[in-house]
């Protein structure tokens, strides 16, 4: 069977022409990267081709409904791969420059099992946060995302008597709607006998693990939001 010259890297509406056929005003496009002879990809996020599902369908010699399943399949393990690397960043990335003993605490205390078994932390931070970025600057299928500690937004959360997130809200940028917010979220977490934080991360998903992190942990990312803002 001949190796396919093309890879799907994921389903895209930020380009709405066909790279092959020239159509116009497609609702989404599949973005396709070229393969090299042994079927490995030949090439970098510029060299990747936005074709309409029938267009891509015949260069891969599929059906459009493979093809689209498989390009929503593929952006679906993409955004999932992005989620993580936000929740890295917001975990470590304010620990970056932090003392090699406190650097060490947060790590061991997100990977308990990986404590007196000779890994070092700090080497480990810095391998996670290089693989975070990097997911995160990858632009096969859209732009770069935001991954630098100056790109985190603050998010109120409001967690349960027993330590359940009930709220995740973004912290407005006005200083009257962060007042009105701030209010109506302590009235919240006194009604329900619960704790209120704020928190800086790159998603309200990953506010949540900085919410449900160690002292330390949310410490340090109170010190990062403060010197990326001074």
């Amino acid at each position: 069977m001949p190796i396919s010259k093309w890879k799907i890297k994921g389903i895209v509406d930020g380009f709405d022409e066909c790279g092959c056929c020239g159509r116009r005003g497609l609702k989404r496009t599949v973005a396709m990267m070229p393969l090299d002879a042994d079927g490995n990809e030949d090439g970098t996020a510029e060299d990747v081709v936005y074709y309409g599902t029938s267009c891509a369908a015949t260069s891969l010699s599929w059906t459009q409904d493979k093809v689209t399943t498989t390009a929503r399949a593929t952006q679906a393990e993409r955004d999932q791969r992005d989620a993580y690397a936000r929740r890295m960043l917001s975990i470590y990335a304010p620990v970056e420059s932090a003392p090699v003993r406190d650097k060490a605490r947060v790590y061991y205390g997100h990977n308990h099992s990986q404590r007196d078994t000779g890994v070092k932390a700090t080497e480990e931070v810095a391998k996670l946060l290089d693989k975070a970025r990097a997911t995160l600057a990858d632009a096969t299928t859209g732009p770069a995302r935001p991954s630098r500690i100056e790109d985190f937004r603050r998010y109120v959360v409001i967690s349960t008597s027993d330590d359940r997130i009930s709220l995740v809200r973004r912290v407005p940028e006005e200083e009257a709607e962060r007042q009105e917010q701030a209010a109506a979220a302590q009235r919240r977490a006194d009604k329900i006998q619960g704790r209120l934080q704020v928190v800086a991360a790159l998603a309200a998903e990953s506010a949540r693990d900085v919410a449900y992190a160690d002292d330390l942990t949310r410490e340090w990312n109170v010190k990062a939001w403060q010197a990326a803002h001074a």
